[in-house]
């Protein structure tokens, strides 16, 4: 009797851990992100577990229709702003490969069937990005273009070279463009209205784990490695006995060493960097990215990791050297990631990026596509057909799509305006949804709204660029070109108002990046910072011989020249003069005069009264954001540089009254509040659907102080004007929806 109970005690066991069996097998196929966070909450013993599994994914979505907005640009125009290259390879792995790599999710029967392909365009729209999409195909001329109707916009294929830095051949790669972050949508009631220029509600972050962990689980798992090697082979017929055989060897090695040095080695690194500074990085999330942090990595570490020296001796002939120590300094935690700003009448600006930290576009956009993986040689000087800087960046695509975001003429060559991409009209929206009450707009609410803005948002934004009723000659027009803009060269541009991080009050994680950033560049690579600031008028001073922005600023020069080089001698002749002043810019690559201050300090530092101590020279940064004219602002949202204010109506709220936890994704547009759909009542337990951003302002980068309506009287810091009631902030929204 007693046998037969615990036998049945023990079968009762046996089936409970079956069952546990079962359901921890059903949660990794089916709900990832359910055993990420199981794994998460037990702690740091389990951050491998967790970081190898799939990263939660939104639910497909489907729309009745979709559209895009008229904007001055051709089908063709835009089919080719959204798939061509810069001369990027994002990705670790081969163009091919992403063709046929399977999705990082686990499944009973994934021995035997696949779970889908990563490049499948339904998988990519989960993730936000705008896959190819015969409800808004482009017209037919625009199927010409290459990657159109195949990638998803953003997505570049990197024709197969041979790599600068070592001189092996390289396959073709895949990389991202300015495209991906720059391309939105409005989705309402089922329609979707896309624009370009517009903020992308893209997962970057997600996007590069899912890569990484698809590229190993196809090296660990032997029944996807046959997949993916059988799928690769099958593209090549032309290879049979014992080449097919070579070949398969030879795309296995490249997976181990792809998966163990460029994924698992490489994250490795990194976080072993941050845990031994006790740092993390902030969560970007749909709709953000650290991009000049991520530069800054890109450039100073990862491009000099075949650079290393160990014992910290000389280089030798041809050989660039940096100490280990030196290098991992140079890599910083990603704490200031900002919202992908809109890029129409961006051209036309003096100051483009939220901190007004770079003057010179080419420096700017070459800058964008070192940022994103294009390879660069800074660690082999040997090699006299690949000299240091040499690069796959194409600075003629860059130059190109500069162009077309600028138009063929200036903003003042006959008609007055901007005549290149433009910004989306709310009225071309609003036409999508006729009938629709929450997308119209009364003309006394417009009215009133206007007066608002002049009296509360014209200091800083300056007057609206398409706003009709204020006279061209009227010291407050936009287009008065005696009080907006300045001339560089022969070129007319916007003098974008500035103003001191500390008077805003908003979040400072971004313009500290390049005020407060170090790094140590090899001596090896010739890059001398006093020799830019002699040439921008600055007195070169030991405080700056490190700065992060300088020294970015000093490389991506490099670059740029020496592509200018490899352009006119592939070509077998002289780049036509024009090209290369269009391309190097008349605009000064140099410094923000008004962040980078030169004073007087004793040498302790501590002081600038005279007397008894020797003073010295020396720079004080005082970061600034600049303000942009506010056209299309209606498409712009999350709002303030970090994304930290989800509509226009919380923007004209008193700070704290402003949301402190909300969801970030490509959700629904409410047009009434104009952004992310909100609740109105506030919880610190906000719960967001699977896969969507949750944004906390309480995180490091994601502070939504600032440029706040609630003062009376004296302003203080952050609190740029009076408090607004709720009519007025109906009124002004009314009026913003026109610009």
């Amino acid at each position: 009797m007693r046998q037969r109970s615990l036998w049945s005690a023990f079968k009762v066991f046996l089936l409970g851990l079956a069952g546990i069996a079962l359901a921890v097998v059903l949660t990794l196929s089916y709900a990832p992100h359910v055993a990420r966070s199981g794994l998460a909450w037990l702690g740091l013993v389990s951050d491998f577990g967790s970081g190898m599994l799939a990263p939660p994914l939104l639910a497909e979505r489907t729309t009745d229709s979709c559209v895009w907005l008229e904007q001055n640009w051709s089908d063709e125009d835009r089919a080719w702003f959204h798939n061509v290259s810069q001369g990027t390879a994002t990705f670790p792995m081969p163009y091919e490969w992403f063709r046929n790599l399977e999705r990082p999710e686990i499944s009973p029967l994934d021995p035997i069937v696949s779970r889908g392909l990563i490049s499948d365009g339904k998988y990519l729209e989960r993730l936000g990005f705008i896959a190819p999409n015969k409800a808004c195909a482009l017209s037919p001329g625009a199927a010409t273009q290459q990657g159109y109707g195949v990638l998803p916009v953003g997505f570049a294929v990197l024709k197969a070279g041979t790599d600068p830095a070592t001189g092996s051949t390289l396959q073709e790669g895949l990389g991202l463009t300015c495209a991906a972050c720059h391309t939105g949508r409005i989705l309402y009631k089922g329609k979707e209205l896309r624009i370009d220029g517009a903020p992308a509600m893209i997962d970057i972050g997600n996007l590069e784990r899912i890569i990484g962990l698809s590229v190993c689980y196809s090296d660990y798992m032997p029944w996807r490695k046959q997949r993916l090697v059988s799928a690769l082979l099958d593209e090549r017929p032309e290879l049979t006995g014992s080449a097919r055989t070579t070949e398969k060897q030879a795309i296995e090695a490249q997976l181990t060493a792809i998966c163990d040095q460029k994924i698992f080695s490489k994250t490795k690194n990194e976080e072993d960097i941050l845990r031994r500074r006790h740092q993390t990085h902030t969560e970007e999330g749909f709709g953000r990215l650290d991009a000049l942090n991520r530069i800054g990595n890109q450039v100073f570490h990862e491009n000099l990791l075949a650079a290393i020296m160990q014992d910290g001796t000389e280089a030798g002939p041809g050989k660039v050297t940096i100490d280990r120590s030196a290098l991992e300094a140079n890599f910083a935690a990603q704490t200031a990631p900002v919202s992908f700003p809109p890029i129409w009448d961006v051209p036309h600006f003096a100051w483009a990026q939220y901190d007004a930290s770079i003057f010179n576009p080419g420096i700017r956009n070459i800058g964008e596509a070192i940022g994103v993986s294009a390879r660069v040689n800074m660690t082999n000087a040997s090699n006299p057909s690949f000299p240091l800087f040499s690069s796959s960046v194409d600075i003629m695509a860059i130059h190109k799509i500069e162009q077309l975001l600028a138009g063929t003429t200036g903003p003042f060559d006959g008609t007055v305006g901007f005549k290149g991409l433009q910004a989306p009209r709310w009225q071309d929206a609003a036409s999508h949804f006729k009938g629709d009450n929450n997308w119209s707009t009364r003309p006394e609410e417009v009215e009133a709204g206007r007066s608002l803005y002049r009296e509360l948002c014209v200091e800083c934004h300056s007057s609206p660029p398409r706003d009709s009723t204020i006279p061209l000659d009227d010291p407050k027009s936009f287009w008065n070109q005696k009080a907006n803009w300045i001339r560089v060269g022969g070129e007319l541009l916007f003098n974008n108002t500035q103003k001191s991080v500390a008077s805003m009050g908003t979040d400072p994680e971004q313009a500290r990046v390049l005020t407060e950033r170090t790094v140590s560049i090899p001596r090896q690579l010739g890059i001398d910072t006093s020799e830019l600031m002699n040439a921008c008028g600055m007195v070169p001073d030991a405080a700056l011989e490190k700065s992060y922005v300088l020294g970015l600023m000093s490389v991506v020069a490099k670059v740029r020249d020496q592509a200018i080089l490899a352009y006119a001698d592939q070509n077998e002749q002289s780049m036509r003069q024009a090209d290369k002043i269009a391309i190097v810019g008349t605009r000064p690559n140099c410094a923000n005069p008004k962040v980078f201050k030169r004073g007087q300090f004793d040498q302790d530092g501590t002081s600038d009264q005279p007397g008894g101590v020797a003073a010295t020279s020396s720079y004080v940064a005082k970061p600034h954001y600049r303000a942009r004219p506010l056209d299309g602002v209606w498409a712009t949202a999350p709002y303030l540089h970090n994304g930290s204010v989800p509509t226009l109506e919380d923007l004209l709220s008193p700070q704290d009254e402003r949301p402190k936890v909300f969801c970030v994704g490509p959700a629904e547009f409410d047009p009434i509040r104009v952004g992310l759909s909100v609740p109105l009542s506030q919880s610190s337990e906000v719960t967001c659907a699977t896969g969507m951003t949750r944004f906390a302002v309480s995180e490091r980068g994601n502070s939504n102080r600032g440029h706040s309506f609630e003062g009376n009287g004296d302003l203080l810091a952050g609190v740029i004007g009076r408090r607004l009631s709720p009519k007025e902030r109906k009124d002004l929204i009314a009026y913003l929806k026109t610009l």
